[in-house]
C-alpha cells in the first residue's frame, strides 16, 4: 500500500495577519494625526480670537481712562477759575452725558470695544471736587435676538 503523505496546507496566514495589523496601525495613526491637526487649528483660532478680544478691551479701557483724565482736568480747571458750572457745558459739548445726583454730578460716557461690546463708564463728581468711579462695565452693544425658526426641509 502506498503511503499518503500528510502535509499541512499552508495558506500564508502568518504574513497576512501581520500585514492587516500594520495597515490598521497606520490607519489609526493617520486618523489621530488628522484629528490632532484639526484640534490644533481650532485651538489656534480660539486663542487668536480671545487675544484679539483682550487687546480690544484693554485699548478701550485705556481710552476710557484717558476720558476720565479729561473729565478730571475739566473739573480741576473750572474749580480753579472760580466761575462754577462751566465744566458741565464743556463736557456736554464733547459728548459726555451729565445728570444731577444727590451728592454731586453723574458723568457718563461709552467707549466702543468692538462691534459686539461697549465699555460703559459712570463717574461721580462730588461737590468737593472729588471724582470717583461709580460704574465701569462691559455691556453688549446690541440686543441679542434669539432665532426661534426651525427649518426642517428646504
Amino acid at each position: 500500500m502506498a503511503r499518503v503523505s500528510k502535509k499541512k496546507a499552508s495558506f500564508g496566514t502568518s504574513m497576512g495577519v501581520s500585514s492587516i495589523i500594520a495597515i490598521l496601525v497606520i490607519l489609526v495613526l493617520v486618523v489621530f494625526s488628522a484629528l490632532s491637526i484639526t484640534t490644533s487649528k481650532a485651538d489656534y483660532n480660539l486663542s487668536k480670537k480671545t487675544s484679539d478680544g483682550v487687546i480690544a478691551f484693554y485699548e478701550a479701557d485705556s481710552a476710557a481712562e484717558d476720558k476720565m483724565a479729561e473729565v478730571a482736568a475739566a473739573i480741576d480747571s473750572d474749580s480753579g477759575s472760580g466761575s462754577g458750572g462751566g465744566w458741565q457745558n464743556a463736557l456736554k459739548a464733547e459728548g459726555y452725558r451729565i445728570s444731577a445726583a444727590d451728592d454731586g454730578e453723574r458723568i457718563s460716557y461709552v467707549v466702543e470695544i468692538d462691534e459686539n461690546r461697549n465699555l460703559e463708564v459712570e463717574l461721580l463728581a462730588a461737590e468737593d471736587g472729588k471724582l470717583t468711579r461709580e460704574r465701569w462695565q462691559v455691556v453688549p452693544s446690541k440686543e441679542w435676538v434669539a432665532d426661534d425658526s426651525v427649518t426642517l426641509f428646504k
